[in-house]
């Protein structure tokens, strides 16, 4: 069955609307509506006496607000989770707008996402302002399920029609009152701005010049220069029509203008086409809605303002069985964490024991961080300096001592500051008298035959004395390694 979708356009002195029959895989605007506003009734009587006088109605109904009636800004921000966005948009506007943000309802829509981030579009209006438009609707009959921000509205049809936004465009919607401007670069919203200008035949008669002044000033602003003014325009709206206006468009900034009645929109029947400029909100917000909302637009109906629908009551049952289901899920959760603390205290004792051993064991340890881990690294620690002690190789750590003292000459003079024995080598660092010293000694050293190889390091005179300080590596011959052994452990000490 095909779904009524009511779009309502609320003009200080027109009412508009548009009604379309949305299936699953089509959708077709049955007809447009107009009514003029009466200065001695309310908007509720207004609104309505419209709907009765047309019988309009709708499954789902739709409204905007006025761009005078919202502040908005561009936001760029460093992420692209739509979460993050929407969490940060509030704390940005609060710096940007001099409102109170608990006084606002604000809504966002992500215009553009990069590899740096996202480009959103934020927007905010009075609460206040916001609960007269909803009680208002409500009062005659119509509640809205969505409510969009105006001069965002007719843009989904550039989409829909398939015109050409490469390049720099504009959007212009042209009322008889106020106007606004929707800035594109490739598609893509940089600049939006409402002006408190419009067109009528009064205007008509000096060929626009004040909307023209207003409007070339925001096109500056928005743009930066004149290099990137728009050269192309879109126009809708109630003075969209006005000969003399479009022709001042392409005199004034040597653009193309297009209208929107002459877009190609398969919703829309041939003889109804010349309507699409004037109804351009109705039909946006009406066509995105029966698309799911996969093109640009906002929702001011969010937060504490979110609709309530026939569906309420089954949700409030569903909250009851969720209720049910999670006081029975509270006592199996009870039980089971009665038997995880038993558990718990358990393996707490098990803990302590553990800890104790381990003090007992190690009692020169301080920072305790893996008692298991801990007590392996010491037990192989010690079982490393076991094997050193018993030799590596061909020889034991006292015979190195033994035969280094041996094969030194009675004339070299040697001071031992630093050596190390491992699996692998035993290493020195000393002084001596000269560099014939160090050399004298390699060569001693080397005449042992118990090393592999004899290396001199870093040899260089002390500063403020006739030193010379060296080093020594002397690599050991490997004939007996352990092959069981996979680490090899160093100790050091200084004489």
């Amino acid at each position: 069955m095909a779904r009524r979708i009511l779009s309502l356009d609320i003009g200080t002195t027109t009412l508009k609307a548009t009604v379309i029959e949305s299936a699953l895989r089509s959708c077709r605007v049955v007809g447009f509506f107009q009514h003029a506003r009466n200065p001695d009734q309310s908007l509720a009587e207004d609104v309505q006496e419209f709907c009765t006088l047309y019988r309009l109605q709708g499954d789902t109904v739709l409204s905007c607000v006025p761009g005078s009636f919202v502040t908005h800004r561009l936001l760029s921000l460093p992420f692209t989770n739509a979460r993050q966005v929407s969490q940060a948009v509030p704390f940005e506007l609060e710096a940007l707008i001099p409102f109170r943000v608990e006084d606002l309802a604000i809504a966002e829509q992500i215009v553009q996402r990069t590899d740096a981030g996202t480009t959103v579009l934020a927007v905010a209006t009075p609460k206040t302002g916001l609960s007269e438009h909803l009680a208002a609707l409500a009062t005659a009959g119509v509640e809205p399920d969505n409510v969009s921000f105006a001069p965002l509205a007719a843009l989904p049809l550039l989409s829909l029609s398939g015109v050409d936004v490469t390049g720099t465009t504009a959007l212009l919607d042209i009322g008889e009152q106020q106007s606004s401007v929707i800035l594109l670069k490739d598609g893509v919203v940089y600049g939006i701005r409402t002006l408190d200008r419009g067109h009528d035949e009064e205007d008509e008669e000096d060929e626009g010049a004040a909307l023209f002044a207003a409007l070339q000033w925001t096109l500056l602003a928005l743009s930066g220069n004149e290099e990137h003014l728009p050269t192309r325009f879109f126009v809708c709206g109630d003075s969209a029509e006005y000969a003399l206006l479009k022709q001042g468009l392409e005199r004034r900034f040597d653009a193309e203008v297009c209208s929107f009645k002459d877009f190609a929109l398969s919703a829309v029947a041939d003889n109804d086409r010349p309507a699409q400029a004037a109804f351009a909100t109705c039909l946006g917000m009406g066509l995105r809605e029966a698309l799911a909302g996969s093109l640009l637009g906002v929702n001011l109906r969010c937060g504490e303002f979110s609709p309530r629908t026939q569906h309420d009551a089954l949700r409030h049952e569903w909250r009851q069985l969720g209720r049910l289901a999670a006081a029975v899920a509270m006592a199996a959760g009870l039980a089971v964490g009665i038997d995880l603390y038993s558990l718990n205290s358990r393996y707490q004792l098990l803990r302590q024991e553990v800890r104790r051993v381990f003090a007992s064991a190690l009692p020169e340890v301080q920072t305790v961080v893996n008692e298991k881990a801990q007590l392996e690294e010491a037990i192989g620690t010690l079982q490393q300096r076991r094997r050193l002690l018993r030799g590596v190789g061909t020889v034991s750590p006292l015979e190195v001592l033994r035969h280094l003292s041996a094969a030194l000459p009675e004339n070299v003079p040697l001071d031992l500051e630093e050596w190390s024995f491992d699996d692998e080598a035993v290493r020195l660092r000393g002084s001596t008298s000269s560099f014939e010293a160090a050399e004298t000694i390699k060569t001693a050293v080397t005449s042992l035959g118990i090393f592999r190889e004899v290396q001199l390091k870093d040899v260089k005179t002390e500063t403020g004395t006739q030193k010379v300080a060296f080093g020594l590596q002397m690599l050991l011959k490997q004939e007996n390694q352990d092959p069981a052994a996979s680490e090899s452990t160093s100790h050091t000490g200084t004489l």
